[in-house]
């Protein structure tokens, strides 16, 4: 393999390298914005209720819930990275902060700094 071929394979390696890790924050990124409007939202007015962690995701600190609301089930999705350990695990019941109009607009207590 000559200089030139070797340097055409590095780059096309590093460029391939580069559009894996952009596609991986794209997909993430909608979840993250999502998670700071909420966080915006209910900092000036929410409702609490108890709900129980149904997942976890360490590899990107990501919890996954479900709680009640007048009978009806609603799922969220939070961050745990401001915590210290332990963090939540599957099962825990954590607190859980939402919109009384729209219940989807939910997370939970840990993401927001006491």
């Amino acid at each position: 393999m000559t200089k030139k071929n070797l340097l055409k394979y590095i780059l096309k390696s590093a460029l391939a390298i580069i559009m894996v890790i952009l596609i991986i924050r794209v997909m993430i990124y909608p979840e993250r914005a999502k998670i700071k409007k909420y966080r915006k939202e209910l900092t000036i007015r929410h409702a609490t209720t108890k709900a129980y962690v149904n997942g976890i995701t360490h590899r990107d600190n990501t919890i996954y819930y479900e709680f009640n609301v007048n009978n009806v089930k609603y799922f969220g999705i939070s961050r745990y990275s401001l915590l210290d350990t332990p963090y939540p695990e599957e099962g825990d019941s954590i607190e859980v902060y939402y919109n009384e109009e729209d219940p989807n607009v939910n997370l939970w207590r840990g993401e927001f700094p006491e």
